[in-house]
């Protein structure tokens, strides 16, 4: 069976990687290559200007490289068509990008995005929903067991990738 193409909107990536205490769950299905992650570079401009944002609690150095991350793990496709269906023009990016990438499915907590679930033949499920269709998949990343592979009994949710040999937090992860 092919991997899952899916376009993860920018409130999904900046959920994930601007909040240095946000579980990775969706963007560690992309790397660990359960699924496959298109995005634009119209996507990878607004998630860099959206890091921008002075509230958000990433650490300026690390903004550009959870960019840099993004595009790392992503196909990145060139959009053919302008699309004029969603309420937000920053929604039809999500949809062209997964148009142009052949895609299965756009994570989106977006209600306005969701509303166009469906147009174009693109599907648009929230982050929750995807989590759970790729469950099995990432039952190791997504929702460890406090002391159980993948976990850690003293910081629960926390991956052993998280740590150093010493097995403390690592404080470079710039995940």
């Amino acid at each position: 069976m092919a991997r899952p193409i899916v376009v993860f909107d920018t409130n999904v990536l900046v959920a994930e990687l601007a909040f240095p205490d946000e579980r990775e769950r969706c963007f560690a299905l992309a790397e660990d290559g359960a699924v496959e992650l298109v995005v634009s570079p119209a996507l990878l401009r607004e998630f860099a200007a959206v890091l921008d944002y002075d509230r958000l609690p990433l650490p300026a150095g690390r903004r550009e490289a959870a960019v840099e991350r993004v595009a790392r793990f992503a196909r990145i496709v060139e959009p053919v068509v302008d699309l004029d269906v969603a309420a937000d023009p920053d929604d039809d990016a999500v949809l062209e990008a997964a148009l142009a990438g052949a895609a299965d499915l756009a994570v989106s907590d977006d209600a306005h995005l969701r509303e166009v679930d469906g147009v174009l033949g693109i599907e648009v499920a929230p982050r929750e929903a995807f989590l759970e269709r790729f469950a099995r998949s990432a039952a190791h990343r997504a929702a460890p067991a406090p002391g159980g592979a993948g976990g850690s009994a003293d910081e629960p949710g926390e991956s052993n990738r998280d740590r150093n040999p010493e097995g403390r937090p690592d404080p470079d992860d710039t995940r």
